[in-house]
């Protein structure tokens, strides 16, 4: 069976179900799986087996070398462990995605990809692995899965910011990484705190809505600006970027998982508070003032005007209470049914030439 959706713990149950089915006649129904979670352990067959076959050392330098998106070499000789341990490693770029060649089994009419000069991830059956390695390989990086060991000629892991490193590392010895979606949050936390602050490099004037590459890199740490001017350069961050900013020209509303990782505000990296950015888009500015202003109805104006003149009574009806309170400790009393304020006056308040606002408590104002 070849289809096109990487469905995997879907396609298995139901490989299953159709396996008891046509042994006892039994029926089922299966749910598309939710984009929008991270994937668990062990729900997810891929992030289990590549957890169970490799270590954290090993996943450190596979996360550092896809980083960079160089040539890399994934062999061992179990088929099923092969293919989960290949997808299961694109897993963990979310919510970037691996752009260049991906083979998650090389088959051997196919082994002079492994010769091509661009990136790529491919997976290679042990047996295959010889004649791999009696080609012209430059600048490859080769995971054993097998053995646990990686050859690489690059020194990706130290080119990344060691804070960076040191947490992934931490969080991935953790025990609560072994189940649940901890060892899938502890690779997102990496990539927000290594991307999160992109929102601050957002041109939202004039319109379109741009992004600023140098902004990016300069407004970080020293550190981290050798890392980022590589990263801008590379398909993963650019796709990456690109599909943002085709949600915010569009008017549209996103709020995957990343965001909201990086809405903790712990990864803004800049005084440019991420919430705060979050509320100027949505306020007016670029594609969204313009989708806000097209969509605008009488009712919306209503509304607007209601919340706006109700600000300016709540701080008026504050004050008045702390006034009727003193004069009341002093001995006075207050006209209480006057319908205003409660000042002892006896008139409505108004404010700024608009309408008195009359309510009894636990009324609402219902806007046609």
């Amino acid at each position: 069976m070849t289809c096109y959706l990487l469905w995997f713990e879907v396609f298995y149950k139901l490989l299953n179900i159709l396996d008891d089915y046509t042994i006892k006649g039994q029926h089922s129904y299966f749910a598309v799986p939710d984009t929008r979670e991270l994937p668990s352990i062990p729900e997810s067959r891929n992030l289990t087996a590549y957890f169970v076959a490799v270590d954290v050392n090993d996943m450190l330098h596979r996360y550092a070398s896809m980083r960079y998106e160089r040539r890399i070499l994934i062999c061992c000789s179990k088929l099923s462990t092969l293919t989960t341990c290949v997808h299961g490693s694109a897993a963990m770029m979310y919510p970037m995605y691996w752009q260049p060649v991906y083979i998650p089994v090389l088959p051997q009419h196919l082994i002079d990809y492994c010769c091509v000069p661009m990136p790529y991830l491919i997976g290679v059956y042990s047996s295959l692995m010889e004649k791999v390695r009696g080609m012209a390989l430059d600048d490859v990086v080769v995971l054993n899965v097998d053995n646990n060991t990686t050859e690489t000629p690059f020194g990706e892991l130290q080119s990344l910011p060691n804070d960076v490193v040191f947490s992934l590392k931490n969080r991935l010895k953790k025990v609560s990484t072994r189940t649940g979606d901890g060892m899938a949050r502890a690779f997102l936390k990496t990539q927000a705190a290594l991307f999160g602050s992109y929102s601050n490099a957002l041109q939202i004037e004039p319109e379109p809505i741009t992004f600023s590459e140098e902004v990016f890199v300069t407004h970080r740490s020293c550190a981290m600006r050798q890392f980022l001017q590589n990263a801008i350069q590379l398909q993963l961050f650019k796709q990456f970027i690109d599909g943002r900013l085709d949600l915010l020209n569009a008017g549209e509303r996103f709020r995957d998982i990343f965001e909201v990782e990086i809405n903790m505000g712990e990864y803004a990296g800049s005084d440019k508070n991420y919430p705060q950015w979050l509320f100027t888009v949505r306020k007016g500015g670029g594609a969204f003032f313009n989708t806000v202003r097209t969509k605008a109805n009488p009712a919306m104006k209503t509304v607007y005007k209601f919340c706006k003149y109700h600000a300016r009574m709540g701080i008026k009806e504050v004050k008045s209470r702390l006034k009727q309170k003193e004069l009341t400790e002093n001995g006075y009393s207050s006209t209480a049914d006057t319908g205003g304020t409660g000042t002892g006056t006896g008139k409505e308040d108004t404010t700024a030439g608009s309408p008195p606002l009359r309510r009894q408590e636990g009324q609402c104002l219902h806007l046609g």
